[in-house]
């Protein structure tokens, strides 16, 4: 194994410091600017739309400071415009040897799903300084994406034996065993990692998300101390306050428990600009741009494939758990969450958006493409999925949710290819996902009014495509797939062409590799428990009804 690094040791105050955040500090040369100082400063105060200007106007000057192509690749990072970053950061480590630009490039290249260039740059970090804890960790990070598990595994446990006082470490060495379903080690580890460092508030969702962990009023009364901690950041601040938030709901004080759900979500808000009005404005332009007299005059403008199966839907609403039992199927690979499709439209459709997040605009645009443009388009998306596929099976899923924005789009360029909406009870499905932590991505579930508005904006949408494309999407009602399983699982497979598998019954026994925060649930049989959570929350949900108006009360059908 080699001598590492010195393990985490305490400072003369007694707070453990991290060998993670140590070399996360050695990165960057200090800013000498007092421009992009001052940037830098409103980031570390999630302000960016502070930074932003700033960092704009001084690259006008100078172009290829790669101190401000870092900061605004930063920016275009946290706005989850990846390929934006990625280009940014390219041209940074051209420009300068500093390590901490090619570890950036290399964290981009993750989010953008290219791991075998993030592994490149890793690499090449990693023959200067070998035992260097932060890539090795970054690097385990990559191999478990790639499905690499038991590379990963060797990683995380030499670094936790030569820094065994390491929260960093022992959090993601618990995120590990989790994806696997090793949940009592997963426990274990995290329980490590707070022992270590009680205000490591990241811990403390995380137990959260386990589902089935429950916290004790004395965890309760720990966790309220550490609020108290000076300098606590408003991220620590709201990842205690969701965990608090369920803690309280399980000891059933739902006023207390709303409080701090509630406290969690305007602090995850601020600095977050987010427009309800932009899904319905887009919905409008897909009534209008995609007609019947459209797609008929486009008929065979796409790729032939059959292989994509897509997933859509809203989050929370058991799309993990169809994955997972179309996946018990010997002829299909599940590929969760893949950025492929957004990715694409955003490099290759004039105004397509920030990595499928859909311009307003993007649709209209459709209207000026040809055939080799959708046909160009198909390629660049299978391309990039044929290098995750390792099974050699026909067919993969793709569970990137927001796809139902290219529903059109995908009938386009993959006619034969499958669509499966997944659908949840309105508000089962809303207040599961205020009372969650999103790590990124779902900036509409930080307001109930927001997500009822998102929710119907999006059943209006998809009840637009079942109009002028009869059958073309299948739907899935999760409250309908607890109580009749085998029904509709059997219904799923005839309408995706295959025959049913008995297997996929049993689709808690599938050990694939899960990364999506129902990890748990796919571990398990179904059960009716997920089912009417949000009733005991009833009094304070008022703006989530309002907002979702008669699509609630059509449910699970669609209001005229």
């Amino acid at each position: 194994m080699g001598v590492g690094a010195p393990a985490a040791r305490q400072a003369a105050d007694g707070v453990v410091t991290d060998p993670l955040d140590e070399e996360k500090q050695k990165l960057f040369p200090p800013l000498r600017n007092r421009i992009l100082a001052q940037a830098a400063g409103a980031l570390g105060e999630n302000r960016a739309h502070l930074a932003e200007p700033l960092v704009s106007k001084f690259l006008k000057k100078h172009p290829n400071d790669p101190s401000a192509l870092n900061l605004m690749a930063d920016i275009a990072r946290r706005a989850e415009r990846f390929a934006e970053a990625e280009q940014l950061l390219s041209r940074c480590v051209e420009q300068s040897a500093c390590a901490g630009y090619r570890f950036n490039y290399a964290v981009v290249l993750r989010r953008l799903d290219k791991f075998d260039e993030a592994l490149a740059q890793l690499d090449e970090l990693l023959i200067k300084e070998p035992r260097n804890p932060l890539y090795r960790e970054q690097k385990a990070e990559v191999l478990n994406l790639m499905r690499r598990q038991d590379e990963a595994f060797v990683i995380h446990r030499e670094l936790s034996e030569e820094f065994p006082n390491s929260p960093d470490v022992w959090l993601n060495y618990g995120d590990t065993w989790r994806s696997t379903g090793h949940f009592d080690q997963c426990i274990a580890a995290y329980h490590k990692a707070l022992e270590l460092a009680p205000t490591l508030s990241a811990g403390y969702p995380r137990l959260v998300e386990l589902k089935f962990y429950r916290f004790t009023m004395a965890d309760i009364e720990w966790m309220e101390k550490q609020l108290d901690v000076p300098g606590l950041s408003a991220d620590d601040r709201a990842n205690l306050y969701f965990a608090l938030g369920n803690a309280y709901g399980d000891q059933e004080f739902y006023a207390k428990s709303f409080e701090f759900y509630a406290k969690a979500n305007a602090l995850r808000r601020l600095g977050v600009g987010f427009d309800p009005e932009r899904l319905s404005a887009y919905r409008l332009n897909c009534q209008s741009v995609f007609t019947e007299a459209f797609f008929r005059d486009r008929i065979g403008w796409g790729c032939a494939s059959s292989a994509p199966i897509f997933i859509v839907g809203i989050p929370r609403s058991g799309s993990t758990l169809l994955e997972q039992i179309l996946c018990g199927h010997t002829a299909i690979e599940g590929l969760g969450e893949l950025a492929d499709l957004g990715n694409t439209i955003a490099s290759g459709v004039p105004s397509g958006g920030k990595e499928g997040q859909a311009s307003v605009d993007y649709v209209k645009r459709l209207r000026s493409l040809a055939a080799d443009d959708f046909r160009s388009i198909c390629g660049r998306y299978l391309d990039l999925t044929a290098r995750r596929r390792r099974l050699g099976r026909p067919y993969f899923t793709d569970k990137a949710l927001t796809n139902f924005w290219h529903a059109g789009l995908i009938h386009l360029i993959l006619p034969n290819a499958k669509i499966i909406d997944v659908r949840r009870h309105p508000l089962d499905c809303g207040w599961s996902c205020f009372k969650t932590r999103f790590p990124t991505g779902q900036p509409f579930a930080d307001k109930l009014s927001d997500i009822g508005q998102h929710y119907a904006d999006y059943v209006r949408l998809m009840a637009h495509f079942d109009h002028v494309l009869p059958g073309r999407i299948h739907r899935v009602i999760y409250e309908d797939l607890v109580a009749n399983p085998e029904t509709e699982i059997r219904r799923l497979f005839d309408y995706l062409g295959l025959p049913f598998e008995e297997q996929c019954l049993r689709f808690h026994e599938n050990p694939r590799t899960v990364r999506t925060l129902s990890v748990e649930q796919v571990r398990m049989p179904l059960y009716r428990s997920g089912m009417g959570q949000w009733r005991p929350y009833e009094p304070w949900l008022g703006p989530l009804r309002a907002a979702l108006g008669p699509v609630l009360d059509a449910y699970p059908d669609v209001p005229k």
